[in-house]
């Protein structure tokens, strides 16, 4: 797999926006996709968040429950999940084993190869219901060969424009390619001009539209409320950011469309949201990376997702007390983006040196005052020790910082040793 273009390293020169081709593979290896009972989930933030939320909660509730996701941050088989587990590293020799000759001769990309042992995984282990993310967009994107149960569409923004197109019309054109024919979607709060986009092709495929937006809770002092039915409950997290009202909104929905098939109770639910963290820790969004400190990692790249994020930060301490190292792909550097960034004066920023990644002069063109590091050479006596510290820019600088987050570990557990 690591000899194969991934989409962080060469962008667009590593898909294939065609489904003959994933179609192709599934029916060399038995369509499983045609047997599982799924919900596809798009939208342009957000959408991996609903994801394990969901997971969680039919988790909670008694299921056994598919997981599929992407990127993966540290590990490939963080992927494909059945009950917060990560596939076994003999599933994957067994697929390999079985398909390798066809992987070789067709060239498949990566994220049709990864779409296709999804399906594979959760139909070899019978899941009850396997929660699908797609990769890009949603129209031509590998995982839309499913037919789900309900579809999702959590948000639509600026992002990705160079492949989904250049305005919001378009890239809801793309997102909402997972409706299908009389099967319910549930869009999450769009901009006016995307979800009249989203109106028309449900309109057209017949299929009901479900607007969380009339379920939204309140964020207030950490307390996520929430409204669930005729109840309003009461979550707790760390990881809980405000956009999690309409996360949360969009999971009471799905739950409660697909209540006569998949009956979940209350407790299930709140268990289900409240256990995100545990089940998942490896996530990148608004993740505590020390349980000991304040050092948080979240891989907002886009205008919405860094604004959410900064407007979280903000709540949790003033501008002066956050530590911000960020570091980027070439094509989400923006002056959007950095706009958003520069108000903070103790900023970082670190080069992950990839054919895709930003270098340090490009994002010195919009953070003059930012100060160059190296996590390499940075040890555990070093201003990270501040209160408040945000890692961000991209979901693929998590690598570097997890790497680094080792080599921080294990210092302090060699002076421990010294010390003892």
């Amino acid at each position: 797999m690591n000899s194969i273009p991934m989409f962080s390293q060469k962008g667009l020169k590593a898909v294939n926006f065609n489904l003959d081709r994933i179609l192709g593979f599934c029916r060399i290896i038995g369509d499983p996709q045609k047997s599982i009972k799924s919900i596809h989930v798009a939208g342009t933030n957000g959408k991996g968040t609903v994801c394990r939320m969901l997971a969680s909660v039919y988790q909670s509730a008694g299921y056994k429950t598919g997981l599929y996701t992407s990127p993966h941050l540290v590990n490939f088989r963080e992927r494909f999940r059945i009950n917060e587990n990560m596939i076994f590293e003999s599933d994957l020799v067994l697929f390999f084993n079985l398909y390798h000759k066809y992987i070789r001769n067709q060239k498949y990309t990566y994220f049709e190869i990864t779409t296709a042992i999804a399906f594979w995984y959760f139909q070899k282990h019978q899941v009850d219901i396997a929660i699908i993310e797609t990769g890009l967009g949603g129209r031509l994107d590998a995982t839309n060969i499913i037919l789900p149960e309900i579809s999702v569409i959590t948000s639509i923004g600026m992002d990705h424009m160079d492949i989904l197109g250049k305005n919001l019309e378009s890239i809801a054109r793309e997102k909402g390619g997972i409706i299908k024919q009389e099967i319910a979607v549930i869009i999450g709060v769009l901009p006016s001009e995307a979800q009249q986009v989203i109106l028309e092709i449900a309109d057209e495929m017949k299929s009901d539209v479900i607007f969380s937006e009339k379920n939204l809770g309140e964020f207030k002092n950490g307390m996520l409320t929430v409204k669930y039915g005729d109840s309003e409950l009461d979550l707790k997290g760390t990881f809980l950011k405000k956009i999690d009202t309409i996360n949360c909104a969009i999971v009471s929905e799905v739950i409660k469309m697909l209540n006569v098939k998949f009956p979940v109770n209350v407790d299930d639910y709140v268990s289900g949201i409240e256990s995100l963290e545990k089940r998942f820790p490896v996530r990148g969004v608004f993740e505590n990376l020390r349980t000991d400190k304040q050092w948080y990692f979240d891989g907002a790249h886009n205008d919405d997702a860094v604004a959410q994020l900064i407007e979280h930060l903000n709540q949790l301490g003033d501008v002066n007390k956050w530590t911000v190292v960020l570091s980027f792909m070439k094509d989400k550097l923006t002056p959007e983006v950095a706009q958003q960034w520069i108000r903070f004066p103790n900023l970082k920023i670190v080069s992950m040196n990839t054919g895709r990644s930003a270098t340090i002069s490009e994002m010195k063109q919009y953070f003059q005052h930012a100060e160059e590091i190296n996590l390499d050479e940075i040890t555990i006596k070093n201003e990270f020790e501040t209160e408040l510290v945000i890692f961000s820019g991209s979901f693929y600088f998590y690598s570097v910082v997890s790497k680094w987050l080792g080599t921080i570990l294990a210092s302090e557990n060699n002076l421990s040793a010294l010390e003892e």
